[in-house]
């Protein structure tokens, strides 16, 4: 199949190391720097002057977000001519007549949708056998451990961010699925959002910190997570870390990874962010490497175990929807001093506060340099 082709594709350069570095950016975007945490350096301080939760965040996931943050300007800089002029466009290492076959299989596995296939799995085995990442002798249920469970979300048409993650998984030692996302740029129009039952929440117009629309590719990346948590409740899985396509793992990674499931042991979660972009400070410090987090952006890697999966599926939050990341944050009951974002607590009417956050810190997977150009979700 064309998904195949591209997997092979990602597969066959698994060993070559992409030209750009890996990093992260934050709240540049929409508010300017001058509003982001990077703004001057402190050990720990508030991000805003009222907050209704956190306060502060650990000097380790500030110095983390302030280097990828300096990085992707570096970046942007080095190519400006580039980035300046960038509009839509289609993987380099797709020919035309490949794109167009890759676009019509995309189509047809929009309604496939919720449901995985074996076709739109695509397993990589990179790593120990049967795959755990806590200790042996310890309870891999019980702390959460995704063991074999581990999702990376691709699109087909982005063979190049398939190379970066298969690079990334293969240097961790860590095995994985890929799953074929959902193409936002496959929607012809409004017919096919209610042929699939998939709408945004009633009177959906962004906050102030976004854009007063949800864009096509936000809808795609929602569908493509709901899937994976779909296919948890099917299948029975406990746990499941899912990572998006443009994820760079930190040094040490499956080892660290377990350690701090080990050290969350105590806590009753339901979703852990390995790799986040805070809004405001953490609302609390559970141990050296484990925090409850504040209003949180990102959804580039996390743990979610079976419990909150189900409650997503069986409450039909597709029918209901929001840019997943914002989604999160008010389902962890985040946000309702509308600090970041001032449409929370209409949204809480729809949003099922259902999430119980934990994060790790400092994060454990960033997006790489130069993937924010490449966004599927802008």
């Amino acid at each position: 199949t064309v998904a195949e082709a591209g997997l092979a594709l990602g597969l066959s350069l698994v060993f070559c190391r992409l030209l750009e570095p890996c990093a992260a950016w934050a709240f540049c975007r929409s508010r300017g720097v001058a509003r982001s945490i990077f703004v001057r350096r402190r050990s720990r301080g508030a991000l805003h002057d009222e907050p209704t939760g956190g306060t502060f965040l650990d000097e380790r996931t500030v110095d983390l977000h302030r280097k990828y943050h300096d990085a992707t300007l570096d970046y942007t800089m080095q190519n400006f001519a580039w980035v300046e002029g960038k509009q839509f466009a289609t993987d380099a290492l797709l020919s035309p007549e490949l794109q167009e076959q890759v676009w019509r299989a995309s189509r047809a596995r929009l309604f496939r949708w919720p449901q995985l296939e074996a076709r739109d799995m695509h397993k990589v085995k990179l790593g120990r056998e049967p795959q755990r990442f806590c200790r042996d002798g310890l309870d891999p249920v019980a702390l959460g451990d995704p063991q074999d469970n581990v999702f990376v979300i691709n699109l087909p048409r982005r063979p190049a961010k398939l190379r970066h993650a298969l690079h990334q998984l293969y240097q961790a030692g860590v095995s994985a699925t890929v799953v074929d996302g959902i193409d936002g740029d496959t929607f012809a129009g409004q017919d096919d959002l209610g042929r699939l039952g998939v709408s945004t929440l009633p009177g959906y117009c962004g906050h102030q910190n976004t854009l007063p629309y949800l864009t096509s590719g936000q809808l795609g990346c929602f569908m493509s997570h709901f899937q994976i948590w779909h296919h948890m409740v099917e299948e029975g899985i406990e746990s499941a870390l899912i990572l998006e396509d443009d994820f760079d793992l930190q040094e040490n990674f499956a080892q660290r990874f377990g350690e701090h499931l080990e050290e969350a042991s105590s806590e009753d979660w339901n979703l852990l962010y390995l790799g986040r972009s805070p809004t405001e400070g953490d609302w609390r410090q559970v141990s050296e490497h484990i925090v409850e987090p504040g209003y949180t952006l990102w959804t580039v890697a996390y743990v979610i175990r079976l419990e909150a999966a189900r409650e997503f599926v069986e409450r039909h939050v597709e029918r209901e929807l929001a840019p997943l990341d914002h989604y999160f944050s008010v389902a962890m009951g985040r946000g309702l001093d509308l600090h970041w974002n001032d449409q929370a607590r209409h949204w809480a009417k729809y949003v099922p506060q259902v999430l119980r956050g934990l994060a790790v810190t400092p994060p454990l997977a960033m997006p790489y340099v130069g993937s924010m150009f490449l966004s599927d979700t802008a």
